[in-house]
């Protein structure tokens, strides 16, 4: 395949408590367990521009905020949605600390969708978005997530910003036809022991067939076709600091998370 304009990703810099590549962004909070280490939520806040809760998520930030034993609350900027979800005493919690709470009637649009088309009016051009929750639960919530994935980042080199789904065990995001670098082996903490990426990857053509030429992994493979109902690059290994892989349309990327508190299968 050609050798396109490369992309590099460093996506465990979103665990970091002070990254020094990636810029700032937005978090998006979903209506999904917030089951990572309060420590990984404060290293997000501390880098975030901008906190949006889609609706019943809402909820999440304010049962994490009342369970942790921090002396610091996890901040909103504004709470988003149709407010189906929203629980009064989250209501009444976040009122009370001047947060917006802002009532979108839309039905032809998602609550997540609310939230990002939001920022996106509110923030500069370009920001990027770490949405976390989104594959738990339901499997149409969470087929409507990676849906919206592609739908946010339509152009080639993400003039309007990445996106990172960040679930309790995995980060996701969308490969654009070309070539990407991803860094694939990254921890952070005290003498390496903190959060960071763990060695599962998957490369998933959500949309349509792909062509995938891969470098760094276990199970390598070079003009590969992929797609649903065919062959695809699941359950596979990392075995270098750096991945690389070019692919001929977009295609879905996750590596999962290793935690302290974390069980990883083989």
């Amino acid at each position: 395949m050609a050798s396109p304009e490369e992309t590099t990703w460093h996506p465990a810099d979103i665990l970091h408590h002070s990254p020094s590549r990636l810029r700032s962004y937005a978090i998006v909070i979903l209506n999904q367990p917030l089951s990572l280490p309060f420590s990984v939520y404060q290293n997000l806040w501390s880098n975030s521009s901008y906190n949006i809760a889609a609706d019943g998520g809402a909820n999440r930030v304010f049962t994490l905020n009342k369970s942790s034993s921090s002396e610091e609350d996890l901040p909103l900027t504004t709470v988003i949605g149709d407010l189906d979800s929203l629980l009064p005493e989250a209501h009444v919690y976040w009122s009370s600390r001047n947060v917006p709470v802002i009532h979108d009637e839309d039905q032809y649009s998602t609550d997540f969708m609310k939230a990002v088309n939001y920022i996106r009016a509110k923030q500069d051009k370009g920001l990027d978005i770490v949405v976390l929750g989104g594959l738990g639960g339901r499997v149409d919530q969470g087929m409507s997530v990676l849906h919206q994935l592609y739908t946010y980042q339509k152009k080639l080199g993400y003039p309007d910003g990445k996106m990172f789904l960040l679930s309790t065990e995995a980060v996701t995001f969308v490969l654009k036809s070309g070539r990407h670098r991803i860094k694939a082996m990254a921890k952070y903490g005290e003498d390496g022991l903190g959060a960071g990426l763990g060695k599962h990857v998957g490369i998933i053509p959500l949309k349509e067939p792909s062509v995938i030429t891969t470098e760094g992994l276990e199970w390598d493979v070079e003009n590969w076709q992929t797609e649903f109902g065919g062959q695809m690059s699941t359950s596979n290994h990392v075995k270098k600091d750096w991945v690389m892989i070019e692919t001929t349309k977009d295609v879905l990327f996750t590596i999962d998370l290793d935690v302290p508190f974390g069980q990883n299968s083989d």
